[in-house]
């Protein structure tokens, strides 16, 4: 177990049996399972047991398996590929866009957006979630985007459409102490009401005592959060409300490269030059008689025993290192991942260097990555645009926010740059507007970001369409 690991208290599961929900646990045990894959703290495969013996005596240690991390790395590529600064996220109406613009621009919405997405990807769901902090002037009230796991998320009410009631814990630190935040996201009277508890050493106490609103209306319809899951089916549960992690199905690949990569580092430290030294080289601690070697290098430096070439000081021991097959191990076993992931097998293959290659390199030709890579943005997408619409309508009703009541939908494009050949797309697309199968407005609306409306307000002024990045 990582240090500090959230978990939900018993407390707050008697809370949200209190207000009448069941508690959904089907899927605890797997989502425990991932995070332990994530960070590497699954003691069953990363702690490696083994006995030393002296004499008679034997004594059981363990070490920390080598790792490199390839369940964090697979939901740290996704999570770049999906979502990057270059992303756009709009609306119809100017002052609602320009009020979004600025709100994400100042609250680092991109770098959090990923961390949630890396999550959400390793224990199957994330979520983005509204938090409210209301005052009396409403110029000074503020609604934040905050992000949870599938640790810290309760589904309380579901259908096949996804959430549409949950609750939230975390932790928050008032004077030294901690106290657990455990907010309910429920419908009431067609409005959603959040529901605000807080529980200090196992018992609550008055949400207002650190101002917050025991039972907030959000005056709005809209649902305060959005789901992030990866594009994959659950196939362990039915009906689940969670999603899947996206190498649920990868862990013996996972196994194998952590234990080619541990027998790699293995290889190179036991295979160190060793030293045989004679008596001649030695000092002799006059407290317990024992040989001081003149080297300092631990398990290195050894005494010459009985029978080696006495006509020599120093005997060099340097073994030859098996780097090839285990690299070849290595590629194999990356490359399953990969295939297992979605990526590909060529993704993280090992190249002529040693390193791992980028995805500019694989990406090309790799049309499996494309197709995964879509198909999980049109998941992340929807958490977008629920998260985005309740932000916008909660920020004109309780902000003060200079934002039109009927802003139209939220529009995501992501940047897919990196999988696809976005230059060539461009340059298909003014081919087609000069021989008149497009129109010139339909190029600034699909690589500018811009509506309809406002291309051809634009480009009526233009004698062609222009692309500065040419």
């Amino acid at each position: 177990m990582t240090l500090e690991e959230f978990s939900l208290s018993s407390k707050a599961k008697e809370i949200i049996k209190d207000a009448g929900y069941e508690l959904y646990t089907t899927m605890d045990t797997h989502i425990q399972e991932w995070y332990s894959w994530y960070t590497t703290s699954n003691d069953d495969f990363y702690k490696v047991d083994y006995v030393v013996k002296a004499g008679d005596t034997e004594s059981k240690k363990s070490r920390d398996r080598y790792s490199l991390k390839p369940a964090k790395r697979v939901c740290r590529e996704y999570a770049s590929l999906i979502l990057t600064e270059d992303t756009e996220i709009s609306v119809d109406t100017s002052k609602a866009n320009a009020w979004l613009q600025d709100y994400l621009s100042r609250n680092s919405f991109w770098p959090s957006g990923q961390n949630l997405i890396e999550r959400a990807f390793a224990i199957g769901t994330g979520a983005w979630v509204l938090d409210y902090d209301i005052k009396q002037n409403a110029a000074e009230s503020k609604v934040r985007i905050q992000r949870h796991d599938a640790r810290m998320l309760k589904p309380l009410s579901w259908d096949v459409e996804g959430i549409s009631e949950c609750a939230i814990a975390d932790r928050i630190t008032h004077k030294g102490k901690s106290i657990e935040r455990l907010a309910l996201y429920v419908l009431d009277e067609g409005t959603y009401h959040v529901k605000m508890h807080l529980i200090k050493d196992n018992a609550e106490i008055t949400p207002e005592e650190l101002g917050y609103i025991s039972d907030f209306d959000t005056q709005s319809p809209r649902k305060p959060f959005g789901i992030v899951i990866p594009g994959i089916d659950n196939t362990l549960a039915d009906f689940s409300p969670y999603g899947m992690s996206i190498f649920a199905d990868a862990v013996d690949a996972i196994k194998a490269v952590d234990l080619a990569f541990d027998s790699l580092y293995q290889e190179v430290d036991l295979t160190q030059v060793k030293i045989f030294a004679s008596e001649e080289m030695l000092d002799i601690d006059v407290r317990n008689g024992k040989a001081i070697p003149l080297s300092k290098q631990d398990m290195q430096t050894y005494r010459m025993m009985e029978g080696q070439n006495a006509s020599r000081f120093i005997d060099i021991f340097s073994p030859n290192i098996r780097t090839d097959p285990l690299k070849q191990a290595l590629n194999i076993a990356l490359a399953e991942l990969g295939e297992e992931c979605g990526f590909g097998q060529n993704y993280f293959t090992l190249d002529k260097a040693g390193g791992l290659k980028t995805a500019t390199e694989v990406v090309a030709d790799n049309g499996a990555l494309m197709r995964n890579v879509k198909k999980h943005e049109n998941v992340v997408r929807t958490a977008i645009q629920d998260v985005m619409g309740a932000l916008l309508d909660t920020a004109r009703i309780h902000c003060d926010a200079d934002i039109e009541q009927d802003f139209g939908a939220v529009s995501v494009k992501f940047d897919d740059s990196v999988i696809t050949d976005t230059q060539t797309a461009k340059n298909q697309m003014l081919a087609e507007i000069a021989a008149g199968v497009l129109p010139k407005w339909k190029y600034a609306e699909t690589w500018y970001g811009m509506t309809e409306e406002q291309a051809k307000a634009e480009l009526p002024q233009q004698e062609q369409a222009f692309d500065p990045g040419f």
